[in-house]
């Protein structure tokens, strides 16, 4: 459904009391959705995979025909023939980005 399709993951909140804010916006690029488990895996490129807090909440914009956005926290990151891996959970469902 989203397969290569761009994305950016962007922090919008730290879990943690005392976390770190990171205020990067990380490009990306969708392998799979899987709408079952909420669950979308990006390739992140040259970006190091600690750069992705699991104690955060992420703001994630993926760049089809139209812009969409869903909220969510990274549930795991590693390292494939692929290249850097990180699994978004979705929690906040998707939503065009409206322009004003």
């Amino acid at each position: 459904m989203y397969e290569k399709c761009p994305a950016s993951l962007r922090m919008t909140r730290v879990i943690l009391q005392n976390g770190y804010f990171d205020e990067n916006i990380y490009n990306c690029e969708v392998i799979t959705y899987n709408p079952e488990e909420e669950s979308i895996y990006l390739l992140t490129g040259k970006n190091e995979l600690p750069l992705f807090s699991l104690d955060g909440v992420y703001e994630c914009i993926l760049e089809t025909e139209e812009t969409i956005k869903c909220e969510g926290v990274i549930k795991e990151r590693y390292y494939n023939k692929l290249g850097r891996i990180v699994i978004f959970y979705v929690r906040n469902g998707f939503y065009k980005n409206l322009v004003n």
